[in-house]
């Protein structure tokens, strides 16, 4: 299904026939030898609000693109709400196609209060989950996983941290469980200007409450006291639904002109990336592999100064400068752009990790894990 270029499926997703989005897979001719995954159909289930941002649906349709450009099957099923006539409906869909995954995502928008996702063992055979954000959960939906714990072919998480505390809740899922990092949600379609004209300190990702917002503002602040001379933007979605934190970034940016490009599209959003040179993402609970915000920066080649903390993996805690309060970041930024202090770090660590999160990478080791887990015939993996 053809699609325009630069563009996730989420973003398209309004039109009703791509509620259901399905990309054939080839067997391609420079694949790996082992092809026994061309015999898997994957179905991937995520719940997705047509028109509005989600991360978790960014995400899903990304890895099925990924998939589907080396060569498997794959299907995304974009569901309106969870519930057992809605999985009931994707049972009978796929009745006929016994080699088929399925492959949940959550959470997503959408998900509700309902408790069916935890019943698709028992519902749909050779069941995947990938769960993001497991920590944020109430414990009420955290139980919600304890026949997948038991049941479920693999559980993915995107970082370590994740995966030990579901171990935590759920000892006996401990063989299941898999960690797969995320990749870049913002693919590089603008090249980095060589020597940048004008210093731009940028945040990027998502504008409300407890995404360090206040502390972006006040560092930009601090900046145009001491004159400075810096270029501010904030880069990504607005959160419209409460008025008076929506107020207080539009007057924030009209008081330190900083600009506001709000709701871009990925093309622009990478243009935008590449004329940066510093992103401040001062995360309220520290940098993680689960960033993508972060990660998408890295990759355009944006110097990051970002909250660390003793969840941040040691790899981002090398790449990326650390910051701890709007004084500090103002006094940093200075330093960087005067050429007192280095912009880049690490550079071969950072290739190294990058390249583990190419979008590619990623799809190839969930067809490994798949064939691993369900030992596909005529797979190594096969008895």
């Amino acid at each position: 299904m053809p699609y325009p270029e630069g563009r996730s499926l989420a973003e398209l997703e309004g039109s009703r026939a791509l509620r259901r989005f399905k990309r054939s897979g080839l067997c391609l001719p420079d694949a790996s030898a082992n092809q026994s995954w061309c015999l898997l159909n994957i179905v991937f289930l995520v719940t997705s609000a047509p028109g509005k941002m989600c991360g978790v649906a960014d995400y899903t349709s990304r890895l099925a693109i990924a998939l589907g450009d080396i060569g498997a099957e794959v299907s995304v099923e974009y569901l309106d709400h969870w519930s057992l006539s809605q999985i009931l409906k994707i049972r009978r869909r796929y009745r006929n196609s016994p080699q088929t995954i399925f492959h949940l995502q959550y959470p997503s928008l959408n998900i509700g209060n309902s408790i069916s996702p935890g019943f698709l063992p028992l519902l749909l055979p050779n069941t995947f989950v990938t769960l993001h954000e497991f920590r944020l959960f109430h414990f009420l939906r955290k139980m919600m996983f304890v026949l997948p714990s038991l049941m479920s072919k693999k559980i993915i998480f995107s970082n370590d941290e994740e995966r030990a505390l579901f171990r935590r809740y759920f000892p006996v899922s401990s063989e299941r469980l898999r960690v797969i990092p995320i990749g870049n949600n913002i693919a590089r379609t603008s090249q980095r200007k060589q020597s940048a004209e004008t210093e731009r300190v940028v945040y990027f990702g998502q504008i409300s409450h407890n995404k360090g917002i206040e502390f972006f503002i006040e560092t930009i602040a601090q900046l145009r006291e001491k004159a400075i001379p810096v270029e501010a933007e904030m880069i990504g979605a607005l959160v419209e639904s409460d008025v008076k934190f929506v107020d207080f970034v539009k007057r924030s940016a009209d008081q330190y002109k900083i600009r506001l490009r709000l709701n871009l599209p990925p093309q622009e959003v990478s243009e935008a990336l590449s004329l940066a040179t510093i992103a401040l993402l001062p995360f309220p609970d520290g940098v993680t592999n689960k960033r993508g915000s972060a990660l998408a920066c890295l990759d355009h080649g944006v110097n990051v100064l970002t909250t660390h903390t003793p969840l941040t993996p040691e790899w981002l805690s090398v790449v990326t400068h650390p910051v701890t309060a709007p004084e500090d970041a103002a006094v940093l930024i200075t330093k960087i752009t005067s050429g007192e202090a280095p912009r880049l770090k690490a550079p071969d660590i950072l290739t190294r990790e990058l390249r583990a999160r190419d979008w590619h990478a990623i799809a190839r080791e969930h067809l490994r894990l798949y064939e691993e887990a369900l030992a596909v015939p005529g797979s190594a993996n096969a008895p």
